[in-house]
């Protein structure tokens, strides 16, 4: 089981998910509101609420273009992309972007009812996408009661996301410059508020 079928719980971890998928944004303080609201998430998770603290700390005082230089060589490149934010790098030969695992996952979203907008440079299987997606369905069985997307949930998350997203924040963390990314690895590897 992934996700949990107790109601406050679970809109917990479509809340967590939703703002996870904003910290993958290129770093500015305007994600410091995004930070402490998952501190609240978080506040019986002491660990989680220390790198969160960390996090927001950096954003306050680091040197915002470190920053910003970090979040490209992590998922940008332009030559390499140290901890690539796309689920078809991890789960399809080829190593390319956009291939039949990001239709599948793009498939997924129409069936949910949702799509990416036409103008959108990142492709269906971006891990921030693939968060929202989650907190979408999550939200979805809090607001309608409706328990039969609990399986569609489970199965998105362990066809799509659990079996790679832990390396991608593993390889944040080992190849961040900065405090931030390297906590924000951490938190992700360590404290992902959905079930490994």
């Amino acid at each position: 089981m992934v996700f949990s079928r107790e109601c406050e719980e679970l809109a917990a971890q479509a809340e967590a998910l939703r703002l996870l998928s904003l910290l993958f944004d290129g770093p500015s303080p305007s994600l410091l509101p995004v930070v402490e609201s998952l501190e609240g998430l978080y506040r019986g998770d002491r660990e989680a609420v220390e790198l969160l603290e960390g996090m927001a700390e950096s954003l306050e005082r680091d040197d915002l273009v470190a920053l910003q230089v970090d979040h490209a060589r992590l998922f940008i490149g332009p030559f390499q992309m140290i901890a690539p934010p796309y689920a078809s790098l991890y789960l399809e030969a080829g190593d390319r972007v956009d291939g039949e695992v990001t239709r599948r996952i793009a498939r997924r979203y129409a069936e949910g009812g949702l799509s990416l907008l036409p103008d959108e440079k990142r492709p269906a299987d971006y891990v921030g996408y693939l968060f929202e997606f989650l907190s979408y369905l999550a939200f979805e069985v809090v607001r309608n009661g409706d328990k039969g997307r609990f399986s569609e949930m489970d199965q998105f998350a362990e066809e799509y996301v659990l079996g790679w997203v832990p390396r991608l924040f593993g390889l944040m963390q080992e190849g961040a410059d900065t405090r931030y990314f390297k906590s924000f690895g951490k938190l992700g590897l360590e404290h992902l508020p959905i079930g490994l």
